[in-house]
């Protein structure tokens, strides 16, 4: 059987007809709008998969902590197949979303973007270690102890996004594209 592919134009007069036959307003949401809803849900700390490649062609995914600056996504992490992915090509992709019992209650984004890696001793580790504080407190709650975490050990990662996809289904928000400034 021959499978036909979307094409955005009949991907869009679906999820209008989706809307349509559940009685809600679909809503289309400027630029801005768009940022501060995405930048309300990243800070709501759902599970993050980060997705990079090397030059071999294999993906890789991870899951990760990550904080938010806006919509600059902070990793720290100790190590593994993503940093040397990462020297390879620093494209990635991540997908936050949040855990659907039915289709309305979906809740995501896709993000694709630009991954730049940082050492404990650069400024840039420093301030999303700061970021990164609530969760250490968290952290140091659960273990009872403070946490201990040795030079040289970690190191960030931050994603500049390049383009997004969101949704919100509930609220009248479905396949949401931003894309950065050109």
């Amino acid at each position: 059987m021959a499978v036909h592919e979307l094409t955005e134009q009949e991907r869009e007069q679906m999820i209008d007809l989706y809307y349509q036959k559940m009685n809600m307003e679909r809503k289309r949401l400027s630029k801005k709008e768009l940022e501060q809803e995405i930048i309300d849900y990243l800070s709501k700390k759902h599970p993050c998969s980060l997705a990079t490649c090397g030059k071999d062609g294999v993906p890789r995914i991870s899951v990760v902590d990550y904080i938010n600056d806006g919509l600059t996504i902070y990793i720290i992490s100790e190590g593994g197949e993503k940093f040397k992915n990462l020297r390879e090509n620093n494209k990635v992709a991540i997908g936050i979303g949040s855990s659907a019992r039915t289709t309305q209650s979906v809740r995501g984004v896709n993000i694709w973007g630009i991954a730049e890696v940082f050492t404990d001793d650069t400024p840039e580790f420093a301030y999303a270690l700061k970021l990164f504080k609530p969760v250490l407190k968290a952290m140091e709650k659960e273990m009872g102890s403070p946490v201990q975490i040795p030079k040289g050990i970690l190191r960030l990662i931050r994603v500049t996004p390049t383009k997004m996809v969101y949704h919100h289904n509930k609220m009248g928000i479905k396949n949401a594209h931003w894309v950065a400034d050109e």
